[in-house]
């Protein structure tokens, strides 16, 4: 798959996300996908060996970065050349059009829980201008549950563009440099408790870990040093103030960047690790912290509290003085830190970068109109993955969707979500066409339920009918078998059950029967919810929703002359058949889905 990457921005290499941008493109390379990177100028030889679209010198400046990547890059790129786009970094850097299906990955909304984390304009950026244009985006991923939490509570993000992959734990084969002289040099003695962050305030929340350590009794603070490593960033005169103030000032010891290749004796020669952040999208070092077999201790909120329940011990960061109780736990009990040891490794192994890789390569890249899932394909291509979902080792379920699909998806929630869980949606109708003109996407041709019907009875499959007033289903299969001897027509049932026991009796009968195919028409939604269901249950190869089409094969209710239905007519001629019956839905319902368009294209 040829996918384009966006690595804006890379922070000279020293945050988080320049991590998690690294990891990522490694992780998909490997996977074999072809990779087109969107860099910085000063990033272009952090990635070697990549094709890449360089931003301007000028795009060094923030200002000039956000603005030229979210208004100029949308129309530089030729999107059409790629299956789809990651934005590494959606929190920070969006684009203002995607015309191709992209995934924007949001690591934190850290300004929503440190008010004090940003200037003003860039706190009206982040709050006002980005959820507006990330929004946009055919898929929105999250690192963690808390980040997709915030995403629905600030960012006003549907749960059906939602998808939470978390990051990997990548760790080198290759073991570390000593850095036992690196530590003389900045004056570390003692045993010490490690912090790797930036040294960010208030957000990163190092002046409470300093005054939780201030309060540590003397004979057990004495014993410590506390190592602070990391960049400065804004607020950091701040941590330095404190620090010079702490009685033990000379057992805190900031010695600015580490080097990866340092990390993994860092991490071990650690008494404990301690991750006080007052919000985080994930929590790298924490897992990286944990792995090296290190005991840790961290906040109970954000994402640190969700990677660390279970494997090591929580606190709330506002309260220096439980961070304090926290420290002493962990120094003065090696039966908790041998208890935390074993719980953090095994917490550690859960997550890898190969995993997140293969979850993005495997988003729903359908576009959607109102939330719902639509498979822009042909009759045949429609055709050939039925015949792939009837031959796989689960139940598969596939569904039509037009006009009045997508008005009742609006109001219904739970019909929303199983279209979205449904293996196949096809496009049915004039209205589906249309919102694929507005929407830009192509939708090659009518997938209706109704013309495919008798596609599939060219095949040998075993056909079972569900569905309709009593009496309905049975014309039906009568009907179907003189006129399509090819399929296999091997029962019937009407879809109004008079009770539980009666149900049963036909999912029993239908299981026995083991059809290919499963038509169930129940009308929109019964239908979709009565296969989601009970899909675990049946002993099918696929179970179709097929709505009014027994009606039709039954020869109850005539189709629409063919020149009607080549010009998307076919809903005038329903309505003067049942004129009562759908006045509601064509000349209520259409306008109103052409007026949903039009209010959110």
């Amino acid at each position: 798959m040829k996918i384009l990457l966006s690595c804006v921005p890379y922070d000279h290499g020293k945050s988080g996300i320049s991590v998690y941008l690294h990891h990522l493109t490694a992780a998909l390379t490997a996977l074999g996908h072809e990779l087109t990177l969107i860099v910085e100028a000063d990033a272009d030889e952090a990635f070697p060996n990549y094709p890449k679209v360089i931003l301007p010198n000028f795009c060094r400046r923030p200002l000039w970065s956000m603005l030229y990547h979210l208004f100029v890059l949308p129309f530089r790129l030729r999107f059409k050349e790629f299956d789809m786009a990651i934005l590494g970094a959606a929190n920070r850097r969006a684009f203002c059009r995607y015309p191709t299906f992209t995934a924007a990955v949001v690591h934190d909304l850290s300004q929503y829980h440190v008010p004090a984390k940003y200037d003003i304009f860039r706190m009206f950026y982040i709050k006002w201008l980005l959820p507006h244009y990330v929004r946009k985006a055919q898929a929105i991923v999250a690192i963690s549950h808390a980040t997709a939490e915030d995403l629905k509570r600030h960012w006003n993000i549907p749960s059906s563009k939602l998808h939470v992959i978390y990051n990997g734990l990548s760790v080198s084969p290759v073991e570390g440099t000593s850095v036992q002289p690196w530590l003389q040099a900045h004056g570390v003695k003692r045993p010490y408790i490690l912090y790797l962050s930036r040294l960010e305030h208030p957000g990163k929340n190092h002046v409470h870990l300093i005054q939780a350590f201030n309060a540590l009794l003397p004979e057990l603070a004495s014993q410590f040093d506390l190592l602070l490593p990391g960049a400065d960033w804004n607020g950091a005169e701040e941590i330095y103030k404190e620090a010079k103030a702490s009685r033990y000032a000379s057992h805190i010891h900031f010695p600015g960047f580490v080097a990866p290749e340092q990390l993994p004796e860092l991490y071990r020669g650690a008494q404990c690790y301690i991750f006080p952040s007052l919000a985080e999208g994930f929590g790298l070092s924490l897992l990286e912290a944990m792995h090296y077999g290190v005991p840790c201790a961290c906040s109970n909120t954000t994402a640190l509290g969700e990677l660390g329940a279970g494997a090591a011990l929580l606190f709330d960061p506002e309260r220096p003085e439980e961070i304090t109780q926290a420290l002493a736990e962990l120094l003065a009990s090696p039966e908790k830190c041998e208890e935390l040891r074993q719980k953090g490794y095994q917490r550690a192994r859960e997550f890898t970068w190969e995993n997140a890789a293969r979850e993005f390569a495997t988003l729903d890249r359908r576009p959607k109109v109102f939330g719902v899932p639509c498979d822009n394909v042909t009759m045949d291509q429609a055709l050939k993955h039925l015949d792939v979902l009837i031959h796989s080792p689960a139940t598969g379920f596939a569904a039509f969707v037009n006009a009045h699909c997508l008005n009742v998806a609006c109001k219904d929630n739970e019909y929303r979500a199983i279209l979205n869980r449904a293996d196949a949606v096809w496009p049915d109708g004039a209205g589906v066409r249309l919102a694929g003109r507005l929407r830009g996407f192509p939708v090659p041709s009518n997938v209706n339920g109704t013309d495919m019907f008798p596609l599939i009875c060219q095949r040998p499959y075993r056909i079972y009918l569900l569905g309709g007033a009593p009496g309905v289903a049975d014309a039906a299969l009568e009907k179907a078998r003189a006129k399509y001897p090819n399929a296999q027509f091997v029962g019937s049932a009407p879809g109004f059950f008079a009770n539980e026991t009666e149900e049963r009796q036909v999912i029993d009968q239908i299981n026995a029967l083991q059809p290919d195919i499963l038509m169930v028409a129940m009308g929109v939604p019964l239908q979709e919810k009565w296969i989601d269901r009970h899909r675990n249950e049946l002993h099918v190869g696929t179970a179709m929703a097929v709505g009014g089409l027994l009606d039709f094969v039954s020869e109850r209710i005539p189709r629409a002359p063919k020149w009607m239905r080549s010009l998307g007519l076919e809903w005038c001629y329903r309505l003067c058949q049942e004129p009562r019956r759908l006045f509601k839905r064509y000349i209520l319902g259409n306008p109103l889905f052409v007026l949903r368009l039009l209010l959110n294209k």
